[in-house]
């Protein structure tokens, strides 16, 4: 079985926006998907929104459901729950989604290069979604009949290829930009993507990076 035929057990830590988006477009493509909740019992609703194929755990129980581990919660909690559970990370591929926006760590290093330091050693994390609207999911292809671009970073070439043909398989364009390092770059973005969807396109949120040539 090759990578790109492959179902893979995806955990993800939230139940915002941004989760139910990402949940659904992997069960479409056929993927099992664990949602990780502080309080699975009081999240029937979401449940109702994602669909019957969804299953809502403890954090912990997500975790340890899923394959890679995509983390949505909002950055001034990642901290503290990868602190948590780091250990349990530390044998999963991570995709960190969050933005920091004014929490943007003041030594230089991107939201993504502080999950992975809390994680320790042997982590294997990759920023990526971090510039992708939750309304676009609903259609991967923009206005110009082509797939959205999704911009990942990650320092693991084997970690990356997983992600990238994950990417794929949901509709859209993975573009590898580089290291965590250099996804730095990628957290300044998205204040800058928010304001010009909100400028040009009145906050619709069904805007998209694309990059070009020619």
């Amino acid at each position: 079985m090759t990578n790109k035929q492959r179902k893979t057990r995806i955990g993800i830590i939230g139940t915002g926006n941004m989760a139910l988006a990402l949940g659904k477009s992997f069960l479409k493509a056929g993927h099992f998907v664990a949602f990780g909740s502080r309080r699975p019992e009081t999240k029937n609703d979401f449940h109702e929104a994602v669909g019957t194929e969804s299953r809502i755990y403890g954090i912990q129980g997500a975790i340890d459901a899923g394959e890679i581990v995509i983390i949505t919660l909002p950055y001034k909690q990642v901290a503290s729950t990868t602190r948590k559970f780091r250990e349990s990370l530390r044998k999963k591929i991570v995709i960190d989604i969050t933005n920091p926006f004014d929490a943007q760590p003041n030594n230089g290093e991107s939201g993504a290069q502080v999950t992975a330091s809390i994680i320790g050693e042997g982590s294997r994390v990759v920023a990526a979604f971090k510039a992708n609207f939750a309304e676009t999911f609903e259609n991967p292809i923009d206005s110009i009949g082509e797939p959205r671009e999704v911009l990942y970073a990650c320092d693991d070439d084997e970690v990356k290829e997983i992600v990238r043909e994950l990417i794929r398989g949901i509709g859209f364009r993975p573009v590898d930009c580089g290291t965590l390092a250099q996804a730095v770059a990628l957290d300044h973005m998205v204040p800058m993507m928010i304001r010009l969807d909100l400028t040009e396109f009145d906050g619709a949120h069904l805007s998209s990076f694309r990059l070009s040539s020619g």
